[in-house]
Protein backbone atom coordinates (compact mmCIF):
# COMPACT_ATOMS: atom_id res chain seq x y z
CA UNK A 1 0.00 0.00 0.00
CA UNK A 2 1.39 3.45 -1.10
CA UNK A 3 2.13 5.98 1.97
CA UNK A 4 -0.85 8.30 0.13
CA UNK A 5 -3.21 5.02 0.57
CA UNK A 6 -2.23 4.93 3.88
CA UNK A 7 -2.54 8.50 4.94
CA UNK A 8 -5.99 8.79 3.30
CA UNK A 9 -6.91 5.23 5.12
CA UNK A 10 -5.92 6.97 8.70
CA UNK A 11 -8.17 10.30 7.43
CA UNK A 12 -10.96 8.57 6.72
CA UNK A 13 -11.05 7.15 10.09
CA UNK A 14 -11.14 10.19 12.20
CA UNK A 15 -13.93 10.46 14.49
CA UNK A 16 -16.35 13.48 13.69
CA UNK A 17 -14.71 17.26 15.28
CA UNK A 18 -17.83 17.49 16.94
CA UNK A 19 -17.41 14.45 18.71
CA UNK A 20 -14.03 15.23 20.44
CA UNK A 21 -13.18 16.50 24.35
CA UNK A 22 -9.78 17.67 24.56
CA UNK A 23 -9.73 17.19 28.24
CA UNK A 24 -10.20 14.71 31.55
CA UNK A 25 -13.11 12.68 33.27
CA UNK A 26 -12.66 12.82 37.15
CA UNK A 27 -14.50 11.78 40.09
CA UNK A 28 -15.21 12.20 43.36
CA UNK A 29 -16.41 10.31 46.19
CA UNK A 30 -17.61 11.80 49.25
CA UNK A 31 -17.33 9.80 52.28
CA UNK A 32 -19.50 9.78 55.67
CA UNK A 33 -22.67 12.06 54.49
CA UNK A 34 -25.46 11.89 56.69
CA UNK A 35 -27.60 13.19 53.85
CA UNK A 36 -27.37 10.10 51.53
CA UNK A 37 -28.48 6.48 52.65
CA UNK A 38 -25.30 4.71 51.90
CA UNK A 39 -23.19 7.30 53.49
CA UNK A 40 -21.61 8.14 50.51
CA UNK A 41 -22.12 10.11 46.85
CA UNK A 42 -20.33 10.76 43.37
CA UNK A 43 -19.78 13.60 41.67
CA UNK A 44 -17.88 13.44 37.99
CA UNK A 45 -16.38 16.60 36.46
CA UNK A 46 -14.47 17.47 33.24
CA UNK A 47 -11.43 18.75 34.02
CA UNK A 48 -10.23 20.95 30.61
CA UNK A 49 -7.30 23.46 30.17
CA UNK A 50 -8.88 26.85 28.59
CA UNK A 51 -6.71 29.95 27.86
CA UNK A 52 -4.08 28.18 30.16
CA UNK A 53 -6.46 28.09 32.68
CA UNK A 54 -8.09 24.83 34.21
CA UNK A 55 -11.81 24.76 34.25
CA UNK A 56 -13.98 22.43 35.96
CA UNK A 57 -17.38 21.37 35.25
CA UNK A 58 -19.40 19.28 37.21
CA UNK A 59 -21.43 16.22 35.07
CA UNK A 60 -24.25 14.48 35.51
CA UNK A 61 -24.75 11.18 35.61
CA UNK A 62 -26.20 10.76 32.15
CA UNK A 63 -23.51 13.04 30.82
CA UNK A 64 -20.54 10.85 31.31
CA UNK A 65 -20.86 7.84 28.89
CA UNK A 66 -20.77 10.45 26.05
CA UNK A 67 -18.39 12.60 27.56
CA UNK A 68 -15.94 9.74 27.82
CA UNK A 69 -16.37 8.70 24.58
CA UNK A 70 -15.33 11.87 23.38
CA UNK A 71 -12.39 12.08 25.55
CA UNK A 72 -11.15 8.47 24.17
CA UNK A 73 -12.02 10.22 20.29
CA UNK A 74 -9.70 12.56 20.87
CA UNK A 75 -7.00 9.97 22.26
CA UNK A 76 -8.00 8.26 18.82
CA UNK A 77 -7.75 11.45 17.11
CA UNK A 78 -4.35 12.44 18.13
CA UNK A 79 -2.75 8.81 17.93
CA UNK A 80 -3.73 8.74 14.00
CA UNK A 81 -3.07 12.63 13.61
CA UNK A 82 0.78 11.74 14.60
CA UNK A 83 0.91 8.60 12.37
CA UNK A 84 -0.06 10.84 9.68
CA UNK A 85 2.32 13.10 10.17
CA UNK A 86 4.98 10.76 10.21
CA UNK A 87 3.44 9.18 6.69
CA UNK A 88 3.62 13.35 5.40
CA UNK A 89 7.52 13.64 6.67
CA UNK A 90 8.37 10.32 4.37
CA UNK A 91 6.50 11.51 1.49
CA UNK A 92 8.15 14.78 1.62
CA UNK A 93 12.09 13.27 2.39
CA UNK A 94 10.65 10.86 -1.23
CA UNK A 95 9.75 13.96 -3.08
CA UNK A 96 13.33 15.94 -1.80
CA UNK A 97 15.10 12.45 -2.75
CA UNK A 98 13.80 12.05 -5.96
CA UNK A 99 14.27 16.15 -7.21
CA UNK A 100 17.94 15.70 -5.88
CA UNK A 101 18.41 12.47 -8.20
Amino acid sequence: MSLEAKRDRGLAGLPPMNQIIRGSLMRYVHDGCKCHPNGRYVYWYLSVNQGGRTRMRKLQDHQVPAVRAAIENYRRWWKTCLKIFEINTQIALEVADKKEA
